[in-house]
C-alpha cells in the first residue's frame, strides 16, 4: 500500500519538475526543476526496489546524485559567467554568450 504512494508522490514531483521546466524561461528555476526530476527518479527507483526486494539500489542512487551534482557544478559556473558578463538570466536571449 505504501508503494502506491511513493509512486503517486514521485509522479507528482515529475510532473512538476517538467512544468517547471517547460513554463519558466529563468535560468535558476529551470536548474531547480531538473534537480526536482531527478529526486522523483530517485524516490521512484528507491520505492520500486524497495516493493520488489531485488538488488542493491545504493549504485545506481549513487550514479544520480553524481549526475546532480555534476548538474549543479555546471549550472553555478554557467550563472557566474552569465552574472559576470552581465547577460540577462532569460533563456531565451542566450545568443549574448556566442560572443
Amino acid at each position: 500500500m505504501i508503494f502506491i504512494y511513493l509512486l503517486g508522490l514521485s509522479l507528482m514531483l515529475f510532473a512538476i519538475g517538467i512544468a517547471g521546466i517547460s513554463s519558466s524561461r529563468h535560468f535558476i528555476v529551470m536548474m531547480f526543476s531538473v534537480e526536482i526530476v531527478l529526486v522523483a527518479a530517485a524516490l521512484l527507483a528507491a520505492s520500486v526496489f524497495s516493493y520488489l526486494g531485488t538488488g542493491n539500489i545504493l549504485l545506481l542512487l549513487f550514479a544520480v546524485w553524481a549526475i546532480a551534482a555534476a548538474e549543479v557544478v555546471v549550472a553555478i559556473s554557467l550563472y557566474q559567467y552569465m552574472v559576470k558578463a552581465e547577460v540577462s538570466l532569460d533563456v531565451s536571449k542566450l545568443s549574448k554568450l556566442k560572443e
